[in-house]
């Protein structure tokens, strides 16, 4: 090999090392100092990311009956600088929509890029609109929530917007029916098919494990459902029969709470003037909000029970025990005095039942005096007075019970007797129940118990007793006297052949803006009792704000409880009792 030989195979070494160099030098390159950019490329081209649709859970009654869920329905959208002939387009759209072209030419006629056309538009209009190929008009599926019962139980239902739910348990479990947004993340081929034996990844936080082919099915994102203790058909008597009262008696408003006192279950909570759900935004703002829990009112002759149950409790007196009633009382600078004028023939004496019997206010607050006000806001504290239920509702407000301290000279007589105490009517719906249950307060409550989507119990609401506030004994003495003012007292319109009821009836003075004095022709009327008293399954309070025919808690609310009470009998196949 010549000089000139060696010379070119030199070179042609060298340039195959450099080539070779710039080879490991552009690996190097590639698959180290660029490696996750390559790999993160990779990834954006392969995996294919799907957004997981959830659905708000169900509402259902005690019985499985949904009171509130779920329904495809379309949003339609429109970009205005997409659209050039914003005349002809709206009217084109207009007629699908059920709206006048005007409105629609109003609302994309502005410079936005994005306005909605409408929400929550039915199936019909959406596939209307899909016939209109137009690049400035979108169509989106999402869900819509239904009441199929229309307002039945509306307060306690609650209602939902556009941020979710803004009122009763819709608000108050607003975050576990919503569920939780998520997402699955594929390895696919450019058409969006899983490639096989590639990776499949579950992003966000499940609400259930519904197990499928591909691990978590999307449903295991959906909102969980909420099983209350409503009774549909409660409830709907005691919406029908309140509200029939109320347009009779020309009265302002009412609230019906029907509670099963041994485990705290509202089984129905009627508010009148109530609302649509379906239709929400058509209601006065002060409709919207649940009366039963929120607005505090002073209760009349229904406290009496209260009082009653305290003296009996300290033994202060018995049932049995006889006292003087004069027709009037002078109390510091108050005269107290009866509902009713007595009769030329009418004694002076009473026992303690006649007097819870019969309803009289001097009677009430002589046993009063006698138990003290210090034992007496002692019970009416212990009865869960002055302090919100705890219900799972919400707005509940505490009512207004003032400490002895800032009581006047007449304020004991007033209280025994339901006036110058601000209650909630569920407050007094369950102390009543303490009262005919054996003596023990129970927490109301309003969810049994909630599940996931797939229907796996996830929590359940226990049964929970706040104190013992009297003693069984107390509690049956009291239950008699209740069924004494059903069977010859001032709650005689109740009464039902065959069946031991018991009630107190109520009426009371409505007090003035700030607490000052009390309006000329304003009453509340009401009536609370039990069906029945040899086994108090529930306890049912009706209250009737302002009625003008009549004023009286038996006349106004008394036939309420009586059309519930037949209702309760005839559900629960409750027998009548052998008369002797």
């Amino acid at each position: 090999m010549n000089h000139v030989d060696k010379n070119r195979l030199f070179w042609l070494i060298v340039g195959v090392l450099i080539m070779m160099g710039m080879v490991v030098i552009r690996l190097f390159y590639l698959q180290v100092i660029k490696h996750e950019f390559y790999v993160d490329k990779q990834e954006s081209q392969v995996k294919k990311i799907i957004k997981i649709t959830t659905h708000r859970g169900v509402i259902y009654d005690r019985n499985g009956r949904p009171l509130a869920l779920g329904e495809d329905s379309y949003s339609i959208y429109a970009q205005p600088p997409k659209i050039d002939d914003k005349l002809g387009f709206a009217k084109l759209i207009a007629p699908k929509l059920g709206v006048p072209w005007q409105e629609v030419y109003k609302t994309i006629n502005i410079d936005y890029p994005f306005v909605w056309l409408a929400r929550k538009a039915a199936p019909e209009i959406a596939e209307a609109l899909r016939d209109i190929s137009h690049p400035g008009m979108n169509i989106i599926e999402e869900e819509k929530r239904v009441y199929p019962s229309q307002a039945l139980a509306a307060d306690v239902l609650g209602f939902v917007g556009t941020d979710g739910g803004l009122g009763g348990l819709e608000f108050q479990y607003n975050e576990f029916l919503t569920g939780s947004s998520g997402r699955i993340v594929i390895e696919g081929d450019p058409m969006g098919r899983r490639i096989v034996g590639g990776s499949l990844d579950v992003k966000g936080r499940p609400t259930g494990f519904k197990v499928g082919v591909q691990r978590f099915e999307p449903t295991s994102f959906d909102g969980g459902h909420v099983h209350t203790t409503i009774d549909e058909t409660l409830q709907y008597v005691a919406e029908r029969e309140l509200a029939k009262t109320i347009e009779w008696h020309s009265a302002k408003g009412g609230q019906v709470i029907v509670l099963d006192p041994h485990n705290g279950d509202i089984l129905a909570m009627a508010d009148y003037p109530t609302f649509n759900p379906n239709e929400y935004w058509e209601a006065d703002i002060p409709v919207l909000k649940n009366s039963a829990l929120v607005d505090v009112y002073e209760p009349g002759s229904i406290f009496k029970l209260i009082t009653l149950a305290a003296v009996l409790e300290e033994g202060v007196y018995a049932t049995s025990d006889i006292l003087e009633v004069p027709e009037t009382l002078k109390l510091s600078n108050r005269v107290i005095k009866e509902a009713h004028r007595r009769k030329a023939d009418d004694p002076d004496k009473y026992t303690v039942q006649e007097i819870i019997e019969n309803s009289l206010n001097v009677g009430t607050t002589l046993i009063a005096l006698e138990l003290g006000k210090d034992r007496f806001y002692k019970y009416m504290k212990s009865f869960g007075f002055g302090v919100p239920t705890g219900v799972e509702l919400p707005g509940e407000t505490a009512g207004i019970l003032r400490s002895p301290k800032q009581w006047s000279g007449v304020d004991i007589g007033m209280m025994s007797f339901g006036q110058g105490i601000g209650v909630t009517p569920l407050q007094m719906a369950a102390a009543v129940g303490a009262l005919v249950n054996g003596g023990e307060l129970v927490k109301p409550r309003v969810v049994k118990y909630l599940t996931d989507a797939e229907g796996v119990s996830i929590k359940a609401v226990p049964r929970k007793v706040v104190r013992r506030v009297v003693s069984q004994g107390t509690s049956d003495a009291v239950k008699s006297v209740m069924e004494g003012v059903v069977d010859h007292g001032t709650g005689v319109i109740v009464k039902q052949r065959g069946y031991r009821l018991g009630g107190k009836t109520g009426t009371a003075q409505v007090a003035g803006s700030g607490g000052a004095g009390y309006l000329e022709g304003e009453y509340v009327a009401s009536f609370v009792g039990m069906v029945t008293v040899d086994d108090p399954q529930v306890v049912i309070l009706v209250s009737v704000h302002s009625p003008k025919k009549s004023i009286w808690g038996s006349s106004v609310a008394g036939p309420v409880f009586r059309e519930l009470a037949r209702t309760i009998i005839d559900q629960r196949n409750v027998a009548p009792k052998e008369e002797d």
